[in-house]
């Protein structure tokens, strides 16, 4: 009877001990290494999962898309982490984002980091994944195939103090590579870690992706393979597209692009009227309060560029000697010798990003006589279509690396 007792006594401690990972961190947030916390946001079980895959993501991209089922369900967890702002003299600053665990077992998973695309809602973010219908794919996709997937929000998004950094590399760069740092180690903490390391995003991401390779391999730091869909990977070549040679396609909203950069820009990199240099005076407020995501009416604001950014700049040579043009011909992110395999995903008819930006990175690349990357088209596919069948794609190709 007594030992009977013990094995009873030693079958609750292994239960309780196993346990303690599934339900670890459900009762608030839970400190870690360097001011790292992270608290659960619940648990998707395969129903959900294949539902986005079904349902909800064919609806967001117009798109009808065959993904692989889920296998498992995904644990999500909310991380928020320290970091600095370097175009500020490495202020310090506090940012969030998404770990996605799949819910199955073993302790070591490859890992995909998502860098998100541009958003209008503070909270459309990874680590609000109900409110993120890219996150959501992703999980979907990867997470419930047995992949760790994490997102950074940016700086200025989710639960960041700051404003926006749209398309300050700088600031990219260092959010993302300590939100590599900040989930590993919650997995630490979890009990599990990452076998391996790939990088992955859409259209603003795709361009924050390739900046995040740029600094990985520049630390020595090993990602397996990076890939990309409708990618600006030159903002100089796509806005000097939009205001010289616009095309019949180009989608209504590509002012934003200009709004969200130039207050960016004069906001981090610290110039007094910059935004007001390159937007109309009739729209400098509400542009700000878009900005800032205060409310405001979304026709309020031209979806003719003409209207909205100043004449001087449809002058190339004004544009490119301008202090605004003379920091977005600084946002590029692939002008270096790549190392690791790449591949950028474009589509033909994208209404936001042209063939051929597409392709530069390869096209460059190639020109240095480096074949690692490779361009790959989705067809006569929307911008969002692109990165809809973008996806599985990766994920075929992540799986044989």
């Amino acid at each position: 009877m007594l030992f009977l007792t013990r094995i009873v006594a030693l079958l609750v401690a292994v239960t309780a001990f196993f346990g303690c990972r599934a339900t670890h961190a459900q009762n608030g947030p839970v400190r870690v290494a360097s001011g790292v916390q992270y608290e659960s946001m619940g648990r998707w079980d395969v129903d959900k999962l294949n539902q986005i895959l079904s349902v909800d993501t064919p609806a967001f991209a117009g798109i009808a898309v065959a993904y692989t089922p889920a296998r498992n369900a995904v644990r999500l967890y909310r991380v928020t982490y320290p970091s600095v702002i370097p175009e500020q003299g490495n202020r310090p600053t506090v940012a969030s984002g998404l770990l996605a665990v799949p819910d199955t077992t073993g302790t070591a998973f490859p890992m995909v980091s998502y860098q998100h695309g541009t958003v209008y809602g503070k909270q459309e973010v990874p680590s609000f994944p109900d409110q993120s219908p890219e996150t959501q794919l992703m999980i979907a996709q990867f997470a419930g195939q047995g992949y760790l997937v994490i997102g950074a929000d940016y700086f200025g998004l989710g639960s960041s103090p700051e404003s926006e950094g749209y398309m300050v590399k700088g600031s990219h760069q260092q959010a993302t590579y300590d939100m590599v740092l900040a989930s590993r180690a919650v997995l630490d903490d979890l009990k599990l870690s990452a076998s391996k390391l790939f990088l992955s995003g859409w259209s603003q991401g795709g361009f924050v992706t390739l900046a995040m390779l740029e600094k990985l391999e520049g630390i020595g730091m090993p990602v397996t393979a990076a890939a990309t869909a409708s990618a600006p990977a030159d903002v100089f070549v796509a806005l000097n597209g939009f205001l010289n040679f616009p095309r019949k396609i180009d989608a209504s909203w590509v002012g934003t692009l200009f709004i969200l950069s130039a207050f960016s820009f004069e906001t981090y990199y610290g110039i007094p009227g910059l935004a007001r240099s390159v937007l109309n005076d009739a729209y400098c407020e509400t542009s700000r309060k878009a900005y800032a995501r205060e409310p405001i009416d979304p026709a309020s604001i031209p979806t003719d560029l003409r209207r909205l950014v100043r004449a001087n700049y449809f002058d190339p040579h004004y544009f490119a000697n301008s202090a605004y043009g003379r920091l977005v011909a600084e946002t590029q992110a692939y002008r270096w010798v790549l190392r690791t395999p790449v591949r950028t995903f474009y589509g033909e008819t994208d209404e936001a990003i042209r063939t051929e930006l597409g392709q530069l990175p390869m096209t460059y690349q190639l020109a240095l006589g480096n074949d690692r990357v490779k361009a790959v088209s989705t067809g006569p596919t929307t911008h969002r279509g692109t990165f809809a069948k973008a996806v599985p794609q990766w994920k075929d190709w992540f799986d044989t690396e």
